[in-house]
């Protein structure tokens, strides 16, 4: 289940930077947005988490949410081919993965604390990607893409990190409900790099169901999270 694990995140960092290619970053977000809901319903049926009403609506909310956010980007990704069609395909193979390692990590810290499980994960996750890497690559790096790469690097031991502890203090509906806020917090950043950095980052515009979608999509992530609070179960 370790290895499983291992290689469910390799082959989720590869897909999803090699979409990364042939997507703008949003895009790619609309796709990867399989993950957590995949993660919601086969979590539900394989540790026999039972899904609340509050969370049934939770998803109807988020996927409605989700196309809204997402609508003017939705129909090119629908319509267009080729290199995008590519890149559409390797970012769903990264979702199906990124699965396979929730539910193989869930299962795993029956066993083991979350940072046992992250550390053997990485060292696998090192070991299958080492021969692949071209470490001459950071030499022609300037200083603007250091600090990026560092980032990348603090932020999947922080996110992954995080997302552990979660998993072993939550059920796996919850934590994925929760991950469905990640194109907000795309979107923002995109904004406020495009600020900082004009020259690198080019804004996102949203029409107003775009802005709905957003508020939609927030809704839906609280109810799932939260909603036994207000939705009282049926008898």
């Amino acid at each position: 289940m370790l290895v499983i694990a291992s290689l469910g995140l390799a082959g989720n960092f590869v897909l999803y930077n090699s979409s990364l290619k042939y997507l703008s970053p949003p895009v790619v977000q609309v796709i990867i947005q399989l993950a957590p809901v995949m993660l919601l319903v086969s979590s539900a049926w394989m540790f026999k988490e039972k899904l609340g009403r509050h969370q049934i609506i939770g998803v109807i909310a988020l996927i409605s949410g989700l196309i809204l956010f997402f609508n003017e980007r939705l129909i090119e990704l629908f319509t267009s081919f080729s290199g995008y069609t590519v890149g559409v395909s390797l970012a769903v193979a990264a979702a199906l993965v990124w699965v396979v390692y929730g539910l193989a990590q869930k299962w795993l810290l029956r066993q083991f604390t979350s940072a046992q499980i992250l550390l053997m994960i990485y060292i696998i996750c090192a070991v299958i990607l080492t021969p692949m890497a071209q470490p001459q690559q950071i030499l022609t790096m300037d200083n603007r893409q250091l600090g990026m790469l560092l980032f990348c690097c603090v932020n999947t031991l922080v996110g992954y990190g995080a997302f552990a502890e979660a998993m072993a203090r939550w059920q796996a509906s919850q934590v994925s409900a929760v991950i469905t806020l990640t194109p907000l917090f795309t979107i923002l950043f995109v904004d406020l790099a495009s600020l900082a950095w004009p020259q690198y980052v080019a804004t996102v515009s949203l029409n107003i169901w775009g802005y709905l979608g957003a508020m939609v999509v927030v809704s839906g992530a609280v109810c799932c999270a939260i909603g036994h609070k207000f939705i009282r179960p049926s008898k």
